[in-house]
């Protein structure tokens, strides 16, 4: 979870809004970076992430209210991968664009080495202790994440880890730009955890990129059901942020 760029493809490029963490003064123990990547390795480890999802995807100008085109897509992840592209309105590149956007996802979800190298672990990123930042009223530990080598799946911004379970609340940054028609690529991408199922859920993802002589494009999705029964539900070595690949069909 390559063909070449083409400018269609390029919407699916974006920039993710400005962070809402509010840094605490106090700083972490020398401790503390390691302490929360080792627990937020283990608790990636031991959650399931559902096989079977629907999601709404909408493109539109970066500023703009209206959408240029909705796609609604059932997206099972059990190999070989499969997805339906259940409704569509608005812009034929809408369709088109999701259509790479799932295909491309499937393909690291069912790759367990392709998996492996997208995943938020010390293999592929050096980590350091920010502070604690409050989001939606809570209080997380914010973590810095610095790519270990260019590859497109990686992201160079920061992480939200839960206090509790340890696990990715939201990561936000920027990622490698994959054409000289692109620049300022940002996403940001929302997790939500539910027990009993100790269930790991991306819940919503926001990409935005300025197209060159197209302007800025923002491509959202919003999760709107997914499988909970164990049965559909996978185990993880650790779990990257799946959509994070979508962004990089070349």
């Amino acid at each position: 979870m390559r063909t070449t760029l083409t400018l269609t493809l390029l919407l699916l490029l974006t920039v993710v809004t400005p962070t809402l963490a509010q840094r605490s003064q106090n700083p972490a123990p020398p401790a503390q970076p390691t302490f929360i990547v080792e627990n937020m390795e283990r608790a990636q480890a031991e959650v399931n992430i559902p096989n079977h999802v629907k999601r709404d995807y909408r493109l539109s100008r970066a500023n703009s209210t209206s959408v240029d085109s909705e796609v609604i897509a059932e997206i099972d992840f059990r190999a070989p991968g499969n997805y339906t592209i259940e409704k569509h309105s608005g812009s034929s590149m809408g369709a088109q664009l999701v259509k790479r956007v799932v295909e491309h996802e499937v393909g690291m979800a069912v790759s367990s080495q392709k998996s492996r190298s997208a995943a938020v672990t010390r293999e592929n990123y050096w980590f350091s202790y920010l502070g604690e930042a409050v989001l939606d009223g809570q209080s997380y530990y914010l973590m810095r994440l610095d790519p270990k080598r260019k590859q497109p799946e990686l992201i160079s911004g920061q992480a939200w880890v839960d206090k509790q379970s340890f696990l990715i609340r939201r990561i936000e940054g920027t990622v490698k730009s994959p054409s000289m028609w692109v620049s300022k690529i940002h996403v940001r991408f929302d997790f939500d955890f539910h027990n009993p199922r100790r269930m790991w859920v991306l819940t919503n993802m926001e990409a935005v990129a300025d197209v060159r002589f197209l302007g800025a494009r923002k491509l959202t999705s919003n999760v709107l059901d997914y499988e909970t029964g164990s049965v559909v539900a996978k185990k993880i070595r650790a779990a990257p942020p799946a959509a994070s690949a979508l962004l990089f069909r070349k």
